[in-house]
């Protein structure tokens, strides 16, 4: 009974119900034993973690899902923990999981949602812990924190590719029902970016979108590839098409050696012999100077414009 317990709890972090603990032979005065002896130890009511396990925001997350019934998985903030999706961490959190059985909700330290609609292509399974996709995960996040911070998850996992627009759309139909929370903030948020568009690759760009909108100039392109009569010269973060100009915005990481600024230099050479202007922005200018970031674009426009 021993051998087929811990068998079982390899697969799930070092953690077990007491429903399996019984399928595999053991009685109560068994279980009463172990845990006296603190060959067990009980995280949740029905829920058991070996001896020795450490109790890593893993274990902690599958022995909250374990507790909460029969298909609970982990989601909201918590799956996008696991998840990976930046701005959100495991440790230290509540524990958020979702279950579809509403009445069968067990007893747990964990925030527990009920949902009727949880379907498979919603859930898999990251470090061992069954949690909500990645797309399930971002429409969770529309009605569970701020629009904006739902918004910087939607386009980091975009520009990371941890998820398609199709998929969104796919969960976004599964549960758009007039009332349920998430639907209008996600499907806002779908419609801005169209089917063709790309997500901002860094959080400096997501800083200077959120500019170019709070100063109301026109929203540019994003990540567009340009050349001249010979070549391909580059993808560029932004560009104004009409106006002819382009914007770079340049974190230290990957704009900061010698290298890169001289390769730099090169590539707004090529540009501006092509007819571009190209203006480039740090974090600071973005973060601590937007006014002035916002007078070089509006002049910008202006003159190209005139011209």
């Amino acid at each position: 009974m021993d051998g087929v317990i811990e068998a079982v709890a390899r697969t799930q972090n070092g953690v077990f119900t007491l429903h399996q603990a019984r399928g595999a032979g053991a009685t109560r005065s068994m279980v009463r034993h172990r845990v006296e002896s603190g060959r067990w130890v009980q995280m949740h009511p029905g829920v058991f973690v070996l001896l020795g396990v450490p109790a890593t925001p893993e274990v902690l997350v599958h022995a909250a899902v374990l507790a909460s019934g029969s298909g609970a998985v982990a989601s909201r903030e918590t799956a996008a923990g696991l998840l990976g999706i930046p701005g959100f961490a495991l440790a230290g959190r509540r524990i958020h999981v979702t279950t579809p059985m509403y009445d069968h909700r067990r007893r747990t330290r964990a925030h527990v949602h009920g949902c009727v609609r949880l379907l498979p292509h919603h859930c898999r399974v990251v470090s061992g812990v069954p949690c909500t996709s990645v797309a399930r995960t971002l429409f969770d996040l529309c009605a569970a924190v701020r629009a904006k911070r739902a918004e910087r998850a939607l386009d980091n996992a975009l520009a990371r590719r941890m998820v398609a627009m199709p998929a969104l759309w796919r969960v976004l139909d599964d549960l758009a029902e007039r009332g349920r929370a998430g639907v209008v903030v996600l499907r806002q948020l779908l419609a801005e970016r169209g089917g063709r568009y790309a997500a901002p690759e860094s959080e400096l760009e997501t800083r200077f979108l959120e500019l170019v909108r709070s100063h109301q100039l026109p929203e540019p392109a994003r990540q567009v590839d340009l050349g001249d009569v010979d070549s391909w010269i580059g993808r560029v973060d932004f560009v104004y098409p009409a106006e002819r100009i382009v914007i770079e915005c340049d974190g230290a990481l990957a704009h900061s050696a010698l290298l890169d600024r001289r390769a730099d230099e090169a590539r707004d050479c090529r540009l501006a012999a092509a007819g571009w202007t190209v203006r480039r922005f740090t974090w600071t200018d973005v973060t601590v100077h937007p006014g002035r970031v916002a007078h070089s674009l509006r002049t910008a426009l202006e003159d190209r414009a005139a011209a």
